[in-house]
């Protein structure tokens, strides 16, 4: 069992500043304490319809914790031991909910 420490935590204003652009519709806001969240908005739902929070990681030994919510529902999270690594899973994750969601309007 890990022991959790913030000493392996991301910088938290590196983090904010290495995070990508919200591509498309999804919107960015960032937080204090470099806590990011990505929103992708949804008219027909008081819930959006994809949200990514993005911050330092001070419940385990990894860098950066990234978690996802689908509507109202949790959808998962994943922890990243590098800026670099949590960087490179957001921008695909924000394109590929973005293309998901495109697929899925009519035409």
């Amino acid at each position: 069992m890990s022991t959790a420490s913030v000493e392996t935590a991301a910088d938290p204003q590196a983090l904010v500043d290495r995070l990508p652009a919200p591509p498309g519709d999804w919107k960015r806001s960032d937080e204090p304490g470099g806590i990011v969240e990505y929103r992708l908005p949804d008219e027909e739902s008081p819930c959006t319809a994809a949200k990514v929070a993005v911050r330092p990681d001070v419940l385990s030994d990894a860098a950066v914790r990234l978690v996802r919510k689908r509507g109202c529902s949790d959808a998962g999270s994943d922890t990243f031991d590098s800026l670099d690594a949590a960087t490179d899973a957001v921008g695909r994750e924000l394109h590929h909910v973005l293309a998901a969601v495109e697929a899925d309007e009519p035409r």
